[in-house]
């Protein structure tokens, strides 16, 4: 009986136990407004890091020009500040906790998906020398470049990016 008793028990603890699990919170719904404003709060300091890039690529190619060899300390530093940046807007914009609104969620996911690349290419740039990493060729330009141009538009912001996170309010930044 004792034993009966001990086994019934045990069942509904586990009923008990698997009935108690909360269920997901849906994700917040985003007005359209309110995703684009997340869109370029995680964009617009990729933007940035892609400014440093750029300026440490042109002052390499200074440098080699003059025959010397080339550090590429700073720009491997604007490298990792790339690697960084493009990490966090990949994670912000996929985000399971938010719905993206629906005109504009398959290119949040492409230009997610684009970002971790980035990632992930700006790791095994910053490893290259000097004279490679000049002429560097970046993978996937087009993609990204597409992409983020139709999530603009869903989200009704300024077709150029600069414009777009130049007129983001102040408290935004």
């Amino acid at each position: 009986m004792r034993a009966k008793y001990v086994g019934a028990l045990a069942v509904v603890v586990v009923v008990a136990l698997t009935g108690c699990t909360a269920p997901e919170p849906e994700p917040e719904e985003l007005t359209v407004s309110a995703a684009g404003a997340r869109y370029l709060d995680a964009i617009c300091p990729v933007n940035a890091a892609w400014e440093g890039v750029d300026l440490e690529v042109d002052r390499l190619r200074l440098v080699l020009s003059r025959g010397d060899t080339g550090d590429t300390a700073a720009i491997g530093g604007a490298l990792a500040d790339l690697e960084r940046a493009s990490t966090a807007a990949s994670e912000t914009l996929s985000d399971e906790t938010v719905a993206w609104p629906a005109k504009a969620e398959g290119g949040v996911a492409e230009v997610a998906e684009t970002l971790a690349a980035d990632a992930e290419q700006a790791a095994r740039a910053a490893k290259l020398p000097a004279v490679d990493l000049v002429d560097y060729s970046w993978e996937g330009v087009k993609a990204i470049g597409s992409a983020a141009a139709a999530t603009r538009a869903a989200l009704g912001l300024p077709e150029g990016v600069g414009s777009a996170c130049a007129d983001r309010p102040v408290s935004a930044r």
